[in-house]
């Protein structure tokens, strides 16, 4: 079995108070994007779940993957195991959250895989036991995501968004970043001027110019303090006419809003060369 893995974009990320569970309570829009890793299954008569991976540092039990598969694999008693093969495209600890869609899609997979014939719903809250974002992968469309993750709101419709993204080659943990904001209790500076509403208004109705100006990262101003890298990237997208650019997730991938796929190549070319990461997409 073969399934595409879609990697995905924040373009809306304010972060609340900590929870009991000890995630944060977050609000952010997150759409699918076409960049993706390609996951391979295999049904083993051995008791054991094996990772393969054109990245050696995903060979392991700490691999989210193997955290996934193996859950399922406890819950419903499954004789046998599986191999997972992950073709690596989306950068490790990029904001881009490559490994929560890897997680959900062993799930939806595997779930096929060994005939358990689990609902969305149970799939959603397996998803919420290994990570805030995998449930979000499960669903896989436009959404708005709040709670911890758990509260998914698909959008009514979904933009076509020409994208570049640009990471500097920094690994950003998640759990490190959301530690920092804590301690720094910084308080976005354009975080009042920005409106989560308008911004799904704009997506609705594919105003690119709304989606722009309503974009916004409470992890921005943090990251670009302690990486400068960020800022500059940032400036190169917009001084080859992006209309906005913004943290992805917990970072430290920086994405560049174009309003058609003329700008966006022309800034993909003229950057390529320069970061160890950068990429042409759309979401969907």
């Amino acid at each position: 079995m073969h399934i595409n893995s879609y990697a995905k974009v924040n373009l809306y990320l304010k972060i609340g108070k900590k929870l009991k569970n000890n995630y944060h309570a977050i609000q952010t829009v997150m759409l699918p994007i076409q960049l993706h890793d390609k996951l391979y299954f295999e049904r083993l008569e051995d008791d054991k779940i094996i990772i393969e991976s054109t990245n050696k540092e995903l060979e392991n039990e700490k691999n989210i993957a193997y955290k996934a598969a193996l859950l399922l694999k406890k819950k419903y008693q499954i004789k046998g195991g599986a191999k997972i093969a992950i073709e690596k495209n989306v950068p490790l600890a990029s904001g881009l959250g490559g490994g929560s869609s890897n997680a959900a899609n062993v799930l939806i997979a595997l779930n096929k895989l060994w005939g358990l014939k689990l609902n969305q719903k149970k799939l959603m809250r397996l998803a919420a036991e290994i990570g805030s974002d995998v449930p979000f992968f499960i669903i896989g469309k436009a959404s708005l995501v709040e709670g911890a993750g758990e509260k998914i709101k698909v959008l009514k419709k979904s933009s076509s968004l020409n994208l570049v993204l640009v990471n500097p080659g920094i690994k950003v943990s998640t759990a490190w970043a959301y530690k920092q904001f804590d301690k720094a209790k910084i308080k976005p500076k354009d975080a009042n001027k920005k409106d989560i509403k308008k911004l799904i208004k704009a997506i609705n109705k594919k105003d690119i110019k709304k989606i722009a100006e309503n974009m916004h990262n409470d992890f921005s101003q943090m990251l670009e303090k302690k990486y400068k890298i960020i800022k500059e990237i940032k400036s190169n997208l917009k001084k080859f006419d992006a209309l906005s650019s913004s943290i992805s997730g917990s970072g430290p991938t920086v994405l560049g809003l174009f309003d058609s796929i003329y700008p966006a190549r022309e800034a993909y070319f003229r950057l390529k060369n320069l970061y160890p990461f950068v990429y042409l997409t759309k979401t969907f």
